[in-house]
C-alpha cells in the first residue's frame, strides 16, 4: 500500500511534459470559471433572472471533468 503513495509523490513532484502543463493550465482556467459561476447562482439566485438550470448543471460537469483531466496533467510525467 505504501509503494502506490510513494510513486503517486514521485510522480506529483516530476516535470511534466510541455503539452501536459498546458492542459493542466487550460483546466485550471476554465474549471475556475465553472466554480465562479456555480458560485454566482448561490449567492445571487441567478434562475430568478432567466438563466436557465441547465448552464449550472453543465457547469457542475465541467468542474467535474477539470478535476480528473488536471489531476491526469499532474500526475503525467516525462
Amino acid at each position: 500500500m505504501i509503494k502506490w503513495k510513494s510513486e503517486l509523490l514521485e510522480r506529483w513532484n516530476s516535470e511534466s511534459p510541455e503539452f501536459w502543463k498546458k492542459i493542466l493550465k487550460y483546466s485550471i482556467t476554465l474549471g475556475t470559471s465553472a466554480v465562479s459561476v456555480l458560485i454566482a447562482e448561490k449567492t445571487f439566485g441567478l434562475q430568478d433572472y432567466g438563466v436557465p438550470p441547465i448552464i449550472f448543471t453543465i457547469c457542475g460537469y465541467i468542474v467535474t471533468a477539470c478535476t480528473a483531466l488536471g489531476l491526469a496533467a499532474k500526475i503525467t510525467k516525462q
